[in-house]
């Protein structure tokens, strides 16, 4: 597939590269993304905070329950949750008296992203996902869409590509990425 968008493609120290395709930061479309990940793919899907040194891959044996108040998405499974600020819908309050601390709050980027190891080295080529950051630039959340690689935790002997077609829709419909096959 020749991609057809602006990706930012950042080079990792592992050797590994990660390419990036954003997309808007309105509450009203991230409710809307994160609504119907959580609600409607929750079994296809591993999430959590992932940054160097530390992963937090969760993953659901039932559709967790999604709310929002304050402008906290909340997403509970009944046996834990976790809560991600998205912003307040039009009109609303900040979420904090304090601009600053508002600030550091809101949501700074949202991005599909794809990580590629062309080296041969670590466990999968591989990666599909979505990350978010906040106003200091921490990521807030990671999420993994199915695999080619694996499914339901084990590695497969053939890739299956079609696992990819959630990401695509989503990349396509959240981010605008078009993409074709090459000639």
């Amino acid at each position: 597939m020749e991609q057809m968008t602006g990706a930012k493609v950042v080079a990792n120290l592992d050797g590994s590269r990660t390419e990036y395709d954003d997309m808007p930061t309105d509450p009203a479309t991230l409710e809307r993304f994160f609504r119907e990940l959580f609600e409607q793919h929750w079994d296809g899907i591993t999430a959590g905070p992932i940054l160097q040194g530390a992963a937090y891959e969760l993953m659901y044996s039932k559709p967790p329950k999604v709310t929002l108040s304050a402008g906290y998405l909340t997403v509970d499974t009944g046996e834990y949750h976790f809560h991600l600020y998205i912003g307040e819908p039009e009109g609303k309050a900040t979420p904090s008296r304090n601009p600053e601390l508002a600030q550091q709050r809101c949501v700074s980027r949202a991005a599909f992203f794809r990580d590629v190891r062309e080296d041969g080295k670590g466990c999968v080529p591989g990666s599909w996902g979505f990350r978010m950051w906040n106003g200091l630039g921490e990521q807030t959340i990671t999420i993994y869409f199915p695999s080619p690689y694996f499914e339901k935790q084990t590695m497969l002997k053939e890739p299956k590509w079609e696992r990819l077609a959630l990401w695509k829709r989503m990349r396509a419909e959240y981010a605008g990425v078009v993409e074709t096959e090459k000639a």
